[in-house]
């Protein structure tokens, strides 16, 4: 099944969005609300933008309570996301944003506090085994198998999320089970999926390169030595976030060269980045600079490569490097 890039023209949409029951159950980073009428979804907060129909008695979630005007930012459960006018929707449940408050003060489940004792101990990091959060835990720390990457770009990842987004939604939990449905994707460059070795030729975007500040995954250690390395990277250089996907470098057996500092040194030239795919649900897509989304992680797809097992860096001064020709590249 092939899925099209993540380009949602509403405007030459003339469907009629049917109500939608039985909606996933939220993150608590969302909310609920239900159309009391026909309503327009519309691209952005104001009445010039395009939009499509959705019915009566929709079920929609409320993305992270974003309000603007007269507008709340919604989404369709694994459809679109937009924009509706609050007039004309029902709030059902706001959304809690204690939750994202208690991660970012969380303390470390794992004793004695170290890194390798979190390795060696809690494979699920801070969350249950079984769990959707554990296997999420566990897939972040996952290096891929042994083999000839599949060579993807940027509209890959394009593609992968609107894939993922139809198949298991976004800025939710995942079931275990329904992992499984994202783990085999057709795109043009090949069959890929939740897992897979990959390689990506990028240029470090506008942000900056910068270690987490204690996650799940990492116990709720604190310090750069015992957490993953966020980098966002895009297409050409100095794009901004919002144009860009994220690759992380995992702590576990990471090389002492790889640092946030060290990384930020690579902007300006061609890498070549390769490591494991993995679906990052518990976010949303944030990738339109007009309509920010307040505390998400800027970029247009979800999928990152997760954990990064080599990075290297084009050698000519034109960036004209090719993945295939060894020659063309150096280690970081």
């Amino acid at each position: 099944m092939k899925f099209c890039p993540l380009v949602i023209q509403l405007a030459a949409l003339t469907l009629l969005i049917a109500p939608f029951v039985n909606a996933q159950e939220d993150t608590p980073v969302s909310g609920k609300v239900t159309t009391t009428k026909k309503t327009a979804l519309k691209t952005a907060p104001n009445a010039a933008s395009a939009g499509v129909t959705l019915a009566s008695n929709a079920d929609l979630r409320w993305v992270m309570g974003d309000h603007k005007g007269k507008y709340l930012r919604i989404m369709v459960p694994k459809g679109p996301s937009g924009w509706v006018l609050e007039s004309e929707v029902k709030k059902v449940a706001e959304p809690d944003l204690s939750a994202i408050a208690f991660a970012a003060t969380a303390q470390p489940c794992v004793d004695p506090k170290t890194l390798d004792a979190c390795t060696t101990t809690k494979p699920t990091g801070c969350s249950e085994p079984g769990s959707p959060h554990g296997l999420a835990n566990q897939l972040k720390r996952t290096v891929p198998p042994e083999g000839t990457p599949t060579t993807v770009n940027f509209d890959t990842f394009s593609q992968l999320q609107s894939a993922a987004v139809e198949l298991v939604d976004q800025g939710v939990e995942i079931e275990p089970a329904d992992r499984d449905k994202i783990k085999s994707i057709d795109t043009p460059e090949g069959t890929v999926g939740e897992g897979s070795r990959v390689r990506l030729m990028a240029f470090l975007s506008g942000g900056r390169p910068h270690p987490n500040t204690g996650e799940s995954v990492n116990c709720n250690l604190k310090t750069e030595a015992n957490n993953d390395i966020h980098i966002p990277v895009s297409e050409s250089k100095n794009a901004s976030e919002f144009e860009s996907i994220v690759v992380e470098m995992i702590p576990q057996d990471r090389p002492v060269k790889w640092t946030s500092t060290n990384v930020g040194k690579l902007r300006g030239k061609l890498l070549l980045i390769e490591g494991g795919l993995f679906y990052d649900n518990l976010h949303f897509a944030n990738g339109d600079p007009a309509n920010p989304l307040s505390g998400q992680p800027k970029r247009f797809s979800l999928w990152e490569i997760h954990p990064v097992v080599s990075v290297k860096v084009c050698t000519k001064t034109d960036n004209q490097c090719d993945p295939n020709r060894a020659s063309d590249w150096k280690a970081f």
